[in-house]
């Protein structure tokens, strides 16, 4: 046996990365020694038990961002599909830019044997730290085909920002 065939650039490499969330990775790799075991056992899944209505508010997902940065402005993008703008609240603190949502939904189908209704209702709040040098106090934000953009100025840079202090000897 050679060394070369124990080093690991000879190895098959293995991905690692999970995505955004690692207990989902893990979930997925314990279901699939699972299935790898006893086969594929085909449980229905809850979310199409209900439809695509009342789980669509229910399963509301914190909104993916972009962050973008330029000489005068960071931009914000943030998705959020179905929703209008006043279903959202954009507010500023500490440094941070807070976006906040919230969706409800009600539907009702009548028949001359039954009734049925569908209440459903979802939210999320994320906050986004911002760079020292974004002006929070200067957001412009708007909304087009589910994409919310926030506008971010940058504040000036200050000349003073390093300078040169003078030691004075003492005797």
């Amino acid at each position: 046996m050679s060394t070369q065939s124990l080093t690991p650039a000879h190895k098959e490499a293995v991905s690692v990365v999970r995505g955004d969330n690692p207990i989902r990775g893990l979930q997925n790799d314990v279901n699939r020694l699972f299935n790898d075991f006893f086969g594929d056992l085909s449980f229905p899944s809850w979310d199409n038990f209900f439809g695509d209505r009342f789980t669509s508010a229910l399963s509301m997902k914190i909104p993916a961002l972009d962050l973008r940065e330029s000489d005068k402005a960071y931009t914000l993008v943030a998705e959020v599909p179905g929703m209008q703008a006043k279903d959202i609240q954009v507010s500023t603190a500490d440094g941070c830019i807070t976006l906040a949502g919230e969706k409800s939904e009600s539907h009702e189908t009548r028949d001359k044997d039954y009734i049925r209704q569908e209440r459903s209702h979802g939210s999320f709040r994320r906050v986004v730290p911002m760079p020292a040098d974004a002006d929070i106090d200067n957001v412009k934000a708007e909304m087009k085909n589910g994409l919310l953009t926030l506008t971010i100025a940058r504040k000036a840079e200050d000349s003073t920002k390093s300078r040169k202090v003078d030691i004075r000897e003492l005797a």
